[in-house]
């Protein structure tokens, strides 16, 4: 085979498979995938598992809310109708069945058509956010007399962490396992300070995933135990990116503490979803167009590119303007504005640099291979 048919071989297979996952990765399946249990109990197996669908339904609706609207805008939606539900959910999958002659219990996981669900949000005014984001790896850090504590014992507030089940939000929180690849990357002091040496070194344990810092300070006060929480997120290897919340939680009376920090983990995981919805809500009203070079090598190389920008909400659209053996000319035709973008790509370990009119794309962590970055971006 020569050189030049080796070449139209490449660029024909790269775009073909373009096309043919953009199709199927349109439909946005890991946002408006929804696990939740069910439980009824009627006159009959039957009835009690059909009395379970309808009641899951109605629960992962109110989930699926939860994870991609603000609290504060979903009084202007009314309940949905049966039939409403039906046209909103394209499909689920059943798991764990148990039944009596009359009791249904089991795990349902429901589809959401994501284009359904989208107008019918648009429809009523709701704001919503659909970029997830990458894993948070919590390092739940304790203030204590003689300073932090993070992996030793008795740690409270880690322990809470770790018991805790937090929604299905768009940004997964990722409890690490404490081993000595842990306790050998980062320690309280480093945690405490924000030291990105010791962030980097974590959080290449866990596929290079952001790093949410969570300190507690708890103490015993004339109107009850509280507890002030400071959590911080970090981008390791990018300093200067963070975002922090703060919070105090008091303990009810007669609350046990297991349930006080239950609820104090509630609060911040809720201070961290939402701040991200918050960012990420995006306006479909605007759109804009970037036409960015993107550094292939091989065929392996542009292919796990393609497959992340196919996974992308916020991209409506690609196109490939031009491709050989060093690089790819794309556009992307997206909603939102660029900062949006730009954040979106970073949840998929993309790296979006340069200013106009050349960007370059690549993943994190790849060297430039001298391909010259050439693009013009449009709004």
């Amino acid at each position: 085979m020569t050189r030049g048919r080796l070449f139209l071989s490449f660029a024909a297979a790269a775009s073909a498979a373009f096309l043919s996952f953009a199709a199927l990765a349109a439909d946005g399946t890991d946002v408006f995938a929804v696990s939740v249990p069910v439980d009824a109990t009627a006159d009959s197996a039957s009835a009690a598992r059909d009395a379970a669908r309808l009641a899951g339904e109605r629960n992962a609706y109110t989930a699926l809310l939860d994870r991609i609207t603000l609290a504060s805008d979903r009084g202007k939606l009314t309940a949905p109708s049966d039939s409403d539900l039906n046209s909103l959910i394209q499909g689920f999958e059943v798991a764990n069945e148990r039944r009596s002659t009359v009791r249904y219990l089991a795990d349902y996981t429901f589809h959401f058509n994501a284009d359904a669900v989208e107008q019918r949000l648009r429809a009523a005014g709701v704001p919503f956010a659909v970029t997830p984001s990458k894993p948070l790896i919590v390092l739940a850090v304790l203030e204590t007399d003689n300073g932090p504590i993070l992996w030793d014992d008795p740690n409270p507030w880690r322990d809470a962490w770790g018991a805790s089940k937090p929604p299905q939000g768009l940004v997964p929180l990722v409890m690490p396992l404490g081993e000595i690849e842990d306790v050998s990357a980062i320690d309280a002091a480093g945690a405490d300070k924000g030291d990105d040496a010791k962030l980097q070194a974590i959080s290449a344990n866990y596929g290079h995933d952001d790093v949410l810092v969570t300190r507690a300070t708890i103490r015993d006060g004339r109107t009850g135990k509280t507890a002030s929480i400071s959590s911080t997120r970090f981008v390791p290897g990018s300093p200067g990116g963070e975002q922090s919340w703060t919070g105090t939680f008091t303990a009810n009376a007669g609350e046990s503490d297991p349930d006080f920090l239950a609820r104090a983990v509630a609060g911040t995981a809720a201070q961290v979803q939402d701040a991200w919805k918050q960012a990420n809500i995006i306006n479909y009203q605007q759109t804009g167009t970037l036409t960015v070079a993107v550094p292939t090598g091989d065929l392996k190389t542009w292919l796990a590119i393609r497959d992340r920008l196919a996974a992308i909400p916020a991209i409506q659209r690609t196109e490939i303007l031009a491709i050989d053996r060093q690089r790819a000319l794309v556009s992307l035709h997206y909603v939102g504005d660029a900062a949006q973008l730009k954040t979106a790509l970073a949840q998929r370990n993309l790296d979006l640099s340069g200013e106009d009119p050349n960007w370059l794309l690549r993943q994190r962590g790849a060297q430039q291979n001298g391909a010259a970055p050439v693009a013009t971006p449009a709004q």
